[in-house]
């Protein structure tokens, strides 16, 4: 097997875009990475690495590296928070739009604990329109001065 032999040419640009779902809380990060000079026949790829595998940083258990790999380009990486991948088919894919030679990839992250907004009382619900109106004043304040 031929190993092909291509010279760098950068970095390629990208936009990461966080996300929130309002019902449920789950975080997600979208990724738009543009490879307007990818080499012919080239599809971009990417893998999670740990923060145990890189050399750049010292290792830190909280966070894990997401890579992007296209030739002729540089691999980039981004540090993300190292949770647990919410692997559904909604919530976890990539795109690969070849006419605009740009690469989607949408990661959300499983949700921890149960959402509970923190300006919220316990128990309460976390849709707006299920608290109803607020309640009546309880009489009059005070004058000032008293």
């Amino acid at each position: 097997v031929e190993v092909k032999k291509f010279v760098k040419i950068g970095r390629p640009g990208y936009r990461v875009t966080k996300q929130r779902d309002p019902e449920s809380g789950q975080q997600s990060l979208l990724f738009q990475v543009d490879y307007p000079e990818i080499a012919e026949g080239i599809m971009p790829r990417h893998r999670f690495m740990s923060a145990y595998e890189q050399r750049i940083e010292p290792p830190d258990r909280r966070w894990q590296y997401l890579l992007f790999a296209a030739e002729p380009y540089e691999t980039i990486s981004f540090k993300v928070p190292s949770r647990e991948v919410d692997k559904a088919e909604d919530k976890f894919w990539s795109h690969w739009n070849q006419d605009t030679k740009q690469f989607f990839l949408q990661v959300a992250f499983r949700v921890e604990r149960a959402f509970q907004n923190p300006m919220m009382p316990r128990g309460a619900p976390t849709n707006p329109s299920l608290r109803g109106p607020p309640p009546p004043p309880q009489g009059q304040p005070p004058p000032p001065g008293q």
